[in-house]
């Protein structure tokens, strides 16, 4: 569709979907804890942002962290300025930034076609799960996608006309710099991998060789410098450099922590962008069949680029593809406009059309599955121990089942749009009844409020001029302890011959510990241990000990 013939007035929905989106990242934000690993991670850090005045570089029991820049543990810190540093305040930042990354692609959608396309982006994205749930989750992601998305939607209006070449660059450069500043040089290197790619395309790449065009890459350096220079300068034991090397170039040439084959996002997609993850194919079908809009070659690069770049990576999560589901939800959304009608043999419109089976058939299996995974779900006895727990299965495996059946019906019989509306309304009720009846009784079998409290009271107990409680080969989880113990540090140990030695030098008084690490000790260190409290967190089995004064000594 042509710039000149998109309706004039804009529709209410579009509003209606926004409020959706509070709805559903902002609902029972503060009924469950922070969750190990990651989000206490960064909530810590806030906290000891705050309590320590770690403000240049972030810390994590109470020493440097070398893991990430720190515009995210700024965000939270703000936020809980006037409170304590808690799970709502903790999440707050990336409920702001999925609804940035919302309005901007409904915007972008707007841009280009019309209202109907922005309004399917939205109820395609809020109801992505993925994109759902990062952004009701205390870690940097959201963040990060909504300054990628800024940068991005900068880029556009230059393309577009719409902004000059000097302000779409100072906003393109300024939100790549705060990208860099949240998660690293991954922050520069999507959007303006994205953006050359695109220019190549459009066989425009001269375009940034311009004067004017360096402005912008002067002020991504200053706002860069005006954190890097005082951090190098103010902190001990802290490099810019070193951090970097470590953190980024060496975990994508080697891997830390999460190592993955090149195909592993092939493997991963299919079930993390439910339930449209099943219209991909299509979307990118469509989007090849009218390559020649500028909107689609942007919205193709924008998909594509992170998936290829992080499958060349050896370092792979999940989430590291969150900045691809903006743009899919718009190109799954253009699908859903041109996909032919039920029974209708032509498309009013000059684009072309495409086969309704690329919309109808893999949502109707889709919903074909929630229903039976719905049927299934009451007999699942195993994750079922609670009672609470067994009182929302059942109320999820009636909404699966009507909600899967309702997806199913409308592939069959009903409109395009109202296809996508069923879906949307199907997979919305689901998540709200999942936050209203299953969040809140699983939070105690993953909280590790009352391992915090434990180590709290045990240190009370020892006095002041016992030694630091000692934790052995936790440094993802330990944070999560930090936290709800209301900052007790640890003296993490790296090897079993530490510990073992530790013991025997007779500086241990409480031992945070896997059960297999202590089990691996010789009987007359073990005997020494006395087992205070014991729990499972992150999937680990993890034991709290107490060493009596006598044997420490």
């Amino acid at each position: 569709m042509s710039r000149s013939s998109r309706p004039a007035a804009r529709a209410p929905g579009v509003r209606l979907v926004l409020v959706l989106a509070v709805v559903l990242f902002g609902w029972n934000l503060w009924a469950y804890d922070l969750w190990a690993p990651d989000e206490p991670f960064f909530a810590e850090g806030a906290r000891e942002m705050l309590v320590d005045g770690h403000w240049w570089v972030s810390h994590i029991n109470g020493e440097v962290n070398t893991h990430k820049p720190p515009f995210f543990f700024w965000l939270i810190a703000l936020v809980s300025l006037p409170f304590d540093v808690s799970a709502l305040t903790s999440r707050i930042p990336s409920v702001l930034a999925a609804l940035g990354s919302l309005w901007m692609a409904m915007r972008l959608a707007r841009r280009h076609w019309d209202e109907a396309t922005a309004l399917r982006t939205g109820l395609v994205l809020v109801t992505t799960w993925m994109f759902w749930d990062k952004a009701r989750a205390a870690q940097i992601d959201s963040t990060l996608c909504c300054l990628i998305m800024l940068a991005m939607s900068a880029f556009d209006a230059f393309r577009q006309g719409d902004w000059s070449g000097r302000k779409a660059g100072a906003v393109f450069w300024a939100a790549c710099a705060f990208a860099v500043l949240a998660k690293g040089p991954v922050g520069l290197i999507l959007p303006l991998g994205a953006a050359v790619v695109v220019l190549a395309w459009d066989r425009k790449l001269k375009t940034v060789l311009r004067p004017s065009s360096l402005l912008g890459p002067l002020l991504f350096l200053g706002i860069g410098l005006a954190w890097a220079v005082p951090a190098s300068v103010f902190v001990p034991d802290y490099s810019v450099w070193g951090a970097l090397r470590e953190h980024a170039i060496d975990r994508a040439i080697h891997g830390m922590h999460h190592a993955q084959p090149p195909w592993y996002y092939l493997t991963v997609i299919p079930h993390a962008w439910l339930p449209w993850s099943v219209l991909l194919p299509g979307a990118l079908y469509t989007a090849w069949r009218t390559r020649g809009e500028s909107g689609v070659r942007l919205l193709a690069v924008m998909v594509l680029f992170p998936i290829v770049f992080f499958s060349i990576s050896t370092e792979k999560r999940d989430l590291y593809v969150l900045p691809s589901v903006p743009a899919m939800a718009i190109l799954v959304a253009r699908l859903s406009l041109l996909a032919r009608e039920r029974g209708a043999k032509a498309l009013n419109g000059d684009a072309p059309l495409v086969s309704r089976h690329w919309l109808n058939v893999p949502l109707g299996v889709i919903g074909l599955l929630f229903a039976l995974a719905g049927a299934a779900l009451p007999f699942v006895r195993d994750q079922l121990e609670l009672p609470q727990l067994r009182v929302a299965a059942l109320i999820l495996a009636a909404l699966l089942v009507s909600g899967g059946l309702a997806m199913l019906v409308a592939s069959i019989r009903a409109t395009n749009r109202t296809l996508i509306r069923t879906t949307a309304a199907a997979i919305a009720t689901i998540l709200l009844a999942a936050l209203t009846f299953a969040y809140p009784p699983m939070n105690p079998n993953k909280s590790s409020r009352e391992l915090g409290g434990r180590v709290r009271a045990l240190v009370e107990q020892a006095g002041p001029q016992a030694p630091k409680p000692h934790a052995i080969g936790l440094d993802n989880i330990l944070q999560a302890v930090n936290f709800y113990s209301d900052g007790v540090y640890f003296t993490n140990l790296d090897t079993s011959e530490d510990l073992a030695a530790e013991l025997e030098a007779g500086k241990v008084r409480i031992l945070l510990a896997e059960a297999s690490r202590v089990e691996a000790l010789p009987q007359e260190l073990r005997s020494r241990l006395e087992l205070v409290y014991r729990t499972t967190l992150s999937r680990r089995d993890l034991g709290l000990y107490e060493v009596s004064p006598e044997a420490s000594r």
